[in-house]
């Protein structure tokens, strides 16, 4: 207790020292409120990252069909195409596992989200490998869309929990 007693001056305080030790206390408090804050909008930013990876994987795979329907129909591009379709799942995986850590209240939409895409996209992409392969620049363009109705509106409730749970 006696060395609390030595911090106090022998001398009365002065309006100078007041003003001193209050731009201390200010200074620091505000270095204090500044490193919050970064920290605050660092964590938001990587999980804004890891929204836009996790929604890139989702519309990834409901483009696979598409690609399937465009290939060559070589070897290699099977090879290609397969190794493509099987990195996205990789990636659909890593989403959700990453998500549960870092954004539980997001899973659930997430995971519908990812459902829903595997549901519509899957059989789209077993019915583009049935498909006769491309054979000319003419063939690329395809006529009609491939709908995912279930995956927009599963999206739509994703982006809804992402905002919720910046």
């Amino acid at each position: 207790m006696s060395w609390l007693l030595s911090l106090i001056p022998p001398s009365p305080i002065t309006w100078d020292g007041i003003a001193t030790i209050a731009a201390a206390i200010l200074a620091a408090t505000i270095v204090v409120l500044g490193f919050l804050h970064e920290r605050r909008q660092h964590a938001r930013s990587r999980r804004a990252e890891a929204y836009a990876g996790a929604l890139q994987a989702v519309s990834d795979y409901l483009e696979a069909p598409y690609r399937v329907r465009r290939r060559s129909g070589t070897a290699v591009d099977r090879f290609a195409l397969t190794a493509h379709v099987s990195e996205i799942q990789s990636r659909l995986d890593f989403y959700t596992a990453h998500l549960a850590l870092i954004a539980p209240k997001v899973l659930d939409a997430y995971t519908a989200l990812v459902a829903a895409a595997k549901a519509e996209a899957g059989p789209q992409m077993s019915a583009a490998w049935k498909a006769r392969p491309t054979r000319h620049d003419r063939d690329v363009p395809l006529v009609a869309a491939y709908p995912h109705p279930r995956a927009d509106a599963a999206r739509t409730a994703v982006l809804a929990a992402m905002k919720a749970h910046p």
